[in-house]
């Protein structure tokens, strides 16, 4: 099994290398280009196609391991379906209304058709289960609509979206493994052998800085939607994906309050932003430049340092919640610590300016002057 889970993460590698080559002058010809204005500081035109990429790498993968179950499938269309009307949007801008709408419509549809369902919260408060019942639409719903606007939202610094979204999967990918949901853990594995050469691209790791790429919010929607789904199916027993577990007392991967631990960044990234803007009285959905990337960047950090003091953040959460799952600490204490790690960020998140001496300390430089 491990053997064939490494062939198949070099083809999806591969294939990924393959199309974000073919794709990247193709974009330029069909005007799919993330263009510079007062939030996006980046030089030039560049092609935003991480989503076709992604996504057909994946589709490519599935079908050559011949896995198309009825979820998979009705993943794979949902998916598709996202992932244009992303570049719809990268090409267009269309109305937060429609996105809303349409995502609330692609969740239902798979809440009825594929028992994409968030049934219980399990044991937070150690007072006995939190089951849903009839508010389990609603409550998948928001989930939903919140982790693929959490991955977008923090998709402002080069290689940011890309690190933090493959620090997830790594985590997934361990959390099904050691519970014995070896297909789960392979796509995992395939996801992140697919998003290295976008990382590739978009880091400027390659000679003279070809081929330079941006997601997108195609490249988002679908990572977000992709990271959802396997925290439901890892997390609830109503989808049955993947049934090879190695423990049949425990018919999930890991609890829901581990699948928090595991997108921490973003999640906390995306509640940050909304209190601080209901309280200035503006839209939760406004866009500007208060995410935690912009002020660790308006406190004079490089985008390389930014990339790097993010992903040490997402690196020790994921930990602990793989950490957590694997010893099975009781939920009630990962839940309590999730909410103290909430206070903490909100707290540096407020009172930014506080900290920025111990910032630049913790990269070796003096603060800039004014």
């Amino acid at each position: 099994m491990f053997i064939s889970m490494m062939v198949t993460a070099l083809m999806s590698f591969a294939v990924s290398s393959f199309l974000f080559y073919f794709f990247h002058p193709k974009a330029i010809q069909f005007g799919l280009v993330d263009k510079a204005d007062h939030r996006k500081l980046h030089k030039g035109n560049i092609p935003v196609i991480g989503g076709p990429a992604l996504y057909c790498t994946l589709v490519f993968v599935l079908y050559m391991n011949q896995q198309f179950t009825p979820e998979v499938l009705s993943f794979v269309l949902c998916g598709g379906f996202l992932m244009l009307l992303g570049m719809i949007d990268d090409k267009i801008n269309l109305k937060v209304s429609l996105r809303l709408s349409l995502m609330i419509a692609i969740t239902t549809f798979l809440y009825y058709f594929a028992e994409f369902q968030i049934s219980s919260l399990g044991n937070l408060f150690s007072l006995g289960e939190v089951v849903l019942n009839s508010a389990s639409l609603i409550f998948t719903i928001i989930v939903v609509i919140g982790v693929i606007s959490a991955f977008n939202m923090v998709d402002g610094v080069d290689g940011l979206l890309g690190c933090l979204s493959l620090i997830s999967f790594l985590a997934l990918a361990v959390l099904f493994g050691v519970n014995g949901k070896l297909y789960l853990a392979s796509t995992c594995i395939c996801f992140i052998a697919a998003l290295i050469p976008f990382l590739m691209c978009n880091l400027s790791m390659l000679p003279r800085n070809r081929y330079k790429v941006f997601m997108g919010d195609s490249g988002s929607f679908f990572i977000g939607f992709t990271v959802v789904c396997l925290l439901i199916a890892g997390s609830q027993e109503s989808m049955h994906i993947d049934d090879a577990i190695v423990d049949p007392d425990s018919p999930t991967a890991f609890k829901p309050v581990t699948a928090l631990w595991l997108i921490a960044v973003p999640v906390l990234d995306m509640i940050a932003n909304i209190i601080r803007r209901v309280k200035d009285k503006k839209s939760p959905l406004h866009a500007d430049r208060g995410h935690i990337h912009h002020l660790l960047q308006d406190m004079g950090l490089s985008d390389k340092q930014v990339l790097i003091l993010l992903s040490a953040f997402a690196i020790f959460s994921a930990s602990v919640g793989v950490i957590g799952g694997i010893l099975h600490v009781p939920e009630v204490i990962m839940s309590s610590l999730l909410i103290l790690l909430l206070a903490v960020y909100y707290y540096f998140y407020s009172h930014s300016d506080k900290f920025s001496g111990l910032i630049h300390r913790l990269f070796g430089h003096q603060l800039p002057t004014s």
